[in-house]
């Protein structure tokens, strides 16, 4: 993810970084908010107004998303593990830390903060929302982060590896079992389940006529279902490598 994304400022030492396919997704965002969400808020204003609407909703949106990811970065430091970066592209953002979780616990609790947070979030601008007289711009960007930050924090919640929700059953079952490499087998296995359910299901939406919306689906499922084959990869291999290093009989001296 590092390809392709430039240095766009560090905070408390980790490297903020935004990938060159953020700028399509905060411009498809943008573009959405000011042709569909905003004229149909009840707030009446000018195409211009909208458009700013939609482009500083999109970008709190986007702030939305760092903050998720700032969640599991700091709770991967308090677990002891570096965090390199944060990456903001296309499908939302990635935080870049150095190494697997320790623990079953460790994995849990860096997995399940993200989503809290999204949902925490959610509450927050549905009480500004809410604080804000009836049809005004702010409340209907408040509105907007309300919903968007809700279905964030429920999505991320699916048990589709890598996804969060997916590392939190791989936490679940690396306690059950004593096992990563077998729990992260398993759990990218269900990710890949998950992922052909959304390629299924936005095929389905694109024939039906929303190619938009089906080939967004499409590739979200498209992205699970790689992430979860490379997950598998990458600890089946590390898996190896280990046994391979571990000292047998002969190579520790025994006579």
């Amino acid at each position: 993810m590092q390809q392709g994304s430039f240095k766009l400022g560090t905070i408390d030492g980790i490297d903020i970084r935004i990938h060159y396919t953020w700028l399509l997704a905060y411009l498809l965002i943008a573009w959405s908010l000011a042709m569909g969400y905003f004229p149909m808020s009840g707030e009446s204003a000018s195409s211009v107004t909208y458009w700013v609407l939609g482009a500083v909703a999109a970008l709190l949106l986007f702030v939305s998303v760092l903050l998720h990811e700032l969640a599991h970065s700091i709770v991967a430091r308090m677990r002891g593990l570096h965090v390199d970066s944060i990456t903001l592209f296309i499908f939302g953002g990635v935080s870049t830390i150095s190494g697997e979780a320790r623990t079953a616990l460790d994995e849990f609790l860096i997995a399940v903060v993200g989503p809290l947070t999204s949902l925490a979030l959610a509450a927050l601008f549905w009480a500004i929302d809410n604080v804000l007289p009836a049809d005004t711009a702010t409340g209907a960007i408040a509105g907007y982060l309300a919903s968007a930050n809700l279905l964030l924090g429920l999505f991320n919640l699916v048990p589709g590896f890598p996804l969060d929700g997916g590392r939190v059953l791989r936490s679940i079952i690396w306690a059950a079992t004593g096992d990563m490499v077998r729990a992260t087998r398993i759990a990218s296995y269900i990710g890949q389940a998950v992922a052909v359910v959304l390629i299924a299901w936005g095929a389905v939406s694109a024939l039906r006529g929303d190619v938009f919306g089906g080939l967004w689906i499409g590739f979200i499922g498209w992205f699970l279902n790689s992430g979860a084959q490379e997950a598998r990869r990458q600890v089946l291999e590390e898996d190896a490598r280990a046994r391979t290093a571990a000292p047998t009989t002969a190579d520790a001296g025994v006579l």
